[in-house]
């Protein structure tokens, strides 16, 4: 993107001595000076897509993980300790009969149960979808907006160089200005511009 800058410098450089440069080389310097040792516009968008995406949380693969889990199946174990009685009363042949008869028991269970409907659509899916789509949309307009702040502080950096302001108020308004945008696109591109030093 400083390439043509550059080379347009360069050309200003080894031009005749005693000739005033025109507005396009001088607005070519100041262009240089402005974006000298600062991020480009593909780097600050880059930075702005990553660090949007930093705090969400991770839904890479998941339909394929849930559909993957209702192949297993979920186990139910089951004990059963009963103790079961039976008492007969009553004239048998030739006497009387009185018992209690005892008939305890013991069973264990194990079932297995599979979800086989997930693995058509799996559960929380349309909920990842959406997640996928609210991620995509505030990386997108984390990418807009840092290109707009990154355009609108060149602007402002330009004004202060090539029509600074006469009174030192418009002056020291301008500077908070510029501060103010550079702080708003240092937070959306995770420091970035904290470590770029302001020419």
């Amino acid at each position: 993107m400083l390439g043509p800058t550059l080379a347009l410098l360069a050309a200003l450089a080894a031009s005749p001595p005693g000739i005033a440069p025109g507005p396009e080389a001088e607005a070519s310097r100041a262009l240089g000076r402005v974006s000298a040792g600062e991020p480009g516009i593909a780097e600050v968008q880059e930075a702005a897509a990553r660090e949007a995406e930093r705090d969400g949380p991770s839904i890479e693969g998941f339909p394929r993980r849930s559909r993957l889990a209702a192949l297993l199946p979920r186990l139910t174990a089951e004990y059963r300790r009963e103790e079961r009685s039976h008492r007969v009363v009553g004239l048998q042949g030739s006497g009387e009969v009185d018992y209690l008869r005892l008939d305890p028991g013991s069973a264990f269970l194990v079932r297995a149960t599979w979800d086989l409907g997930t693995l058509v659509a799996a559960r929380g899916e349309i909920a990842a979808a959406a997640a996928a789509a609210a991620r995509s949309q505030r990386r997108e307009a984390a990418v807009r907006r840092a290109t707009a702040l990154f355009f609108e502080r060149r602007r402002a950096m330009l004004a202060l160089l090539l029509e600074p302001p006469a009174s030192a108020l418009a002056r020291a308004e301008a500077e908070l200005s510029l501060d103010r945008l550079t702080a708003e696109l240092d937070a959306l591109t995770g420091g970035r511009f904290a470590r770029e030093p302001r020419r």
